[in-house]
C-alpha cells in the first residue's frame, strides 16, 4: 500500500486479466445501483464529473449517461493499461464527452471546478479515506457533488439456508483485509470518512444482488473474486491453493445452494452522498 493518503496503483485484487473479467461481471451485477446512486446524488445534464480510480470507466459511462453530450466526465487511474483500454470503449461507444488520465489521484494536476466528484471502489485501498476526499474537495465546486460507493464486507455473508461453503470463503476474503491491512467496513465507514472531510452527513443506501438456482451469476462471481486475490491470500498466509480448489469452487458452491433450494446475497456496496458547503 502507498505511504500516502492517495489511490493505490497496485491494489489488493490486481490488474490481471482474470481481474479484468471479474470486473466485467461485476459492473453487469452493479452498474444499476451506481446509477441510482449518482441520479439521487444529482448529476444531470451538462455537469462535469471527476471520476477517480476510474478503472476500465464502468463508472465514468454511468456518468457520462446522466450529463449528456453537453457534460464532460474525466476518468483518472494510476495504471496505464487499464486507463488506455477505458478510452479505447469510450471511442467505440461514442463517447466524446469522456476522457481519461493516467496519474495518482492525491498528485495528478487537474482542474479545480468540477461539479462532482465520484469513485466506486476505491476509498477501501486507501489509508486515510478522509484526508483524499479532504484533497478531493479542492477540485469541486462550492456545493458540488461528492458521491462514493464502497465495499462493506460484513461479518458473515447473507444466505438461507446458510452455505458452509460460501461462509468459508467469506471468512478467507475478511482475514485477507484484515491482514493486509484494510477496511472491510469501508461501505459503512463512508458516514465517517465524510464528516471528517468536512462534509455533511452523507445519505446512504446499501445494495447487494441475491440469487440461487442453476443460472445465478453470483457463483461465478465468488470465484473470481477469489481467483483475482488468490495471490494476497497465500502471501499473507491466509489459505493455500489447494484449500480454495478454485477449479471447481463455483461449481460446488452452485450445486450445495441449489440442493437446499437456498439464497444468497453477494457482498454489499454501500453508497453515499453529500455536497460541499460554499465559503
Amino acid at each position: 500500500m502507498q505511504e500516502t493518503s492517495g489511490y493505490d496503483p497496485n491494489y489488493v485484487m490486481g490488474r490481471s486479466t482474470a481481474e479484468t473479467d471479474r470486473l466485467k461481471r461485476q459492473s453487469q451485477l452493479y452498474d444499476a445501483s451506481t446509477w441510482q446512486l449518482l441520479k439521487e446524488a444529482g448529476l444531470s445534464r451538462g455537469m462535469k464529473v471527476l471520476d477517480v480510480g476510474s478503472g476500465a470507466g464502468n463508472v465514468s459511462f454511468i456518468a457520462a449517461g446522466l450529463v449528456g453530450e453537453s457534460g464532460a466526465v474525466v476518468g483518472v487511474d494510476s495504471n496505464p493499461a487499464i486507463v488506455e483500454e477505458a478510452a479505447g470503449t469510450a471511442r467505440s461507444l461514442g463517447l466524446s464527452q469522456v476522457s481519461f488520465r493516467v496519474g495518482d489521484i492525491s498528485t495528478i494536476e487537474l482542474d479545480r471546478d468540477f461539479d462532482a466528484v465520484v469513485g466506486r471502489l476505491v476509498l477501501i485501498y486507501v489509508k486515510d479515506p478522509a484526508a483524499l476526499i479532504r484533497h478531493l474537495l479542492g477540485h469541486v465546486k462550492p456545493d458540488g457533488l461528492v458521491a462514493f460507493q464502497d465495499l462493506d464486507w460484513g461479518e458473515g455473508p447473507i444466505a438461507n439456508p446458510p452455505s458452509p461453503l460460501l461462509s468459508q470463503a467469506w471468512g478467507i476474503v475478511k482475514e485477507m483485509f484484515h491482514r493486509a491491512g484494510l477496511n472491510n467496513r469501508m461501505g459503512l465507514s463512508l458516514h465517517g470518512a465524510f464528516v471528517a472531510a468536512g462534509l455533511p452527513a452523507p445519505r446512504m443506501s446499501l445494495f447487494a444482488p441475491a440469487g440461487g438456482g442453476t443460472d445465478f451469476d453470483g457463483y461465478d462471481y465468488m470465484a473470481s473474486g477469489l481467483r483475482s486475490n488468490l495471490p494476497h491470500i497465500v502471501k499473507l498466509g491466509v489459505a493455500t491453493e489447494a484449500d480454495l480448489a478454485l477449479d471447481s469452487f463455483a461449481e460446488r458452491l452452485r450445486s450445495e445452494v441449489v440442493a437446499t433450494q437456498g439464497v444468497f446475497a453477494l457482498p454489499t456496496f454501500v453508497g453515499a452522498w453529500s455536497r460541499r458547503q460554499p465559503g
